[in-house]
C-alpha cells in the first residue's frame, strides 16, 4: 500500500520525466515541475533537496523499469549465451529509446558528481547482474573460457566495451540503429562467450 508521500513523490517524478525528456535537466526548472504537478513549489520542496534530486530520482526510476524489462527478456532463454546477448540488446535498446538516462546524460555536460553517481550506480549494477548471468553459465558448464575469478573483470569489460560501443554509433551517426546493435551483438557474443 502506498502512503500520500509516496503517491505525490510518484507523480512529481513521473511529470519531472516528461520535462527532463523535452527540455533536458539543465533547462527545466523547479518552477516548471511544480507547474506541471500543479503544486506550490514548496511542495516539491518538501520531497526533494533540489532539482538533482528529482532528476537523480527519475534516473533511479527509470532504471528500475528498465531492470525489470531486461531481466524479464533475459529470463526468456535457457542458455547462457542468449541471456547475454538478450541482456545487450534489450538493455542499450531500452536505455536509448525508452528512458531519457542516456540522451540526457550524452547531449548534456550535467555537474560531475551528478554523472558520477548516476553512471557509478548503472555500471555497479548491470556489472552484477552480468556477472550473476556468467557465474550460471560457468556453474552450469557452458562457461569455462576462464577461471571463475576472472568472471568479475569480463562482466566490467563486457559491459564497457558494448557501453562504448553504442556510444560510438551514436556520435557517429548521430543516431540510434537497433540493426547496427543486433549485428554488433550477433558478431560479437558468440566469439566472446562460446
Amino acid at each position: 500500500m502506498h502512503t500520500n508521500d509516496q503517491i505525490a513523490q510518484t507523480e512529481i517524478l513521473l511529470k519531472a520525466q516528461i520535462l527532463f525528456q523535452q527540455y533536458g535537466m539543465k533547462k527545466t526548472t523547479m518552477d516548471e515541475i511544480a507547474a506541471a504537478c500543479g503544486k506550490a513549489k514548496s511542495t516539491i520542496y518538501h520531497h526533494f533537496k533540489n532539482k538533482e534530486d528529482v532528476f537523480e530520482s527519475v534516473v533511479d526510476m527509470e532504471l528500475l523499469n528498465l531492470r525489470v524489462l531486461v531481466r524479464d527478456k533475459v529470463e526468456e532463454h535457457k542458455t547462457m549465451v542468449k541471456k547475454i546477448h538478450a541482456y545487450f540488446t534489450t538493455f542499450h535498446h531500452e536505455v536509448y529509446n525508452k528512458i531519457n538516462l542516456y540522451r540526457v546524460m550524452a547531449q548534456e555536460q550535467l555537474p560531475e558528481n551528478i554523472s558520477d553517481r548516476v553512471y557509478s550506480k548503472v555500471i555497479d549494477f548491470e556489472k552484477s547482474y552480468i556477472i550473476r548471468i556468467l557465474e550460471d553459465g560457468y556453474d552450469s558448464g557452458e562457461f569455462r573460457k576462464f577461471k571463475k575469478e576472472e568472471i568479475p573483470w569480463i562482466a566490467e569489460m563486457f559491459f564497457a566495451a558494448f557501453f562504448g560501443i553504442v556510444r560510438y554509433f551514436i556520435k557517429k551517426d548521430g543516431a540510434f540503429s537497433f540493426d547496427r546493435l543486433q549485428k554488433t551483438a550477433d558478431t560479437f557474443i558468440p566469439h566472446i562467450f562460446s
